[in-house]
């Protein structure tokens, strides 16, 4: 997996190389599925709570969507989510960090019963904002560049949580 030469953009279109990234602290790479999924936006509820956490880990959290550079500014404001927030339009991060793209896992029933319990956090679905057939995942890496924790998500809402990667980050 070799995620330190690909770039992703800033909400102005900026160019980053990924691995400027975990040059001086373990980051947490948490790669969602498009800026409008419910799934998403739940699993960045989650890392909010969970943000001291991470702090007191120290390690950074960065979050990945795959829409437009126009889309962050909507998904902030979704989620109040004020960190480091990046997106990918030509998926390349998601192919180097060998996420699961698949209509297949997309369509997956089980997913239903986690985005029930996500409306029923008060979370919604937004309008599809990036590729919708791209599942998301999570990858810790630390200041060496080693991967130390990889989570691949096999179909909507199948997150890592907190406690998983604040584990990986132990």
């Amino acid at each position: 997996m070799n995620l330190a030469g690909v770039t992703v953009q800033d909400e102005h279109g900026v160019f980053v190389e990924l691995g400027s990234l975990w040059r001086e602290r373990p980051v947490v790479l948490v790669f969602i599925r498009h800026f409008g999924c419910i799934h998403c936006r739940d699993h960045v509820a989650e890392l909010l709570a969970a943000r001291p956490d991470f702090e007191r880990a120290g390690a950074g959290v960065v979050l990945i969507g795959n829409g437009g550079p126009s889309f962050i500014a909507g998904f902030r404001d979704a989620t109040s989510w004020t960190g480091a927030l990046y997106t990918d339009p030509s998926l390349a991060a998601y192919r180097a960090a060998e996420l699961v793209r698949s209509v297949g896992a997309t369509l997956d029933p089980r997913s239903l019963g986690k985005a029930a319990r996500a409306l029923f956090r008060g979370q919604r679905q937004g309008r599809q904002q990036g590729d919708q057939w791209q599942q998301g995942g999570v990858v810790v890496i630390d200041t060496t560049g080693t991967v130390r924790w990889h989570h691949a998500s096999s179909r909507p809402g199948d997150n890592a949580s907190p406690a998983q990667i604040l584990a990986a980050l132990a």
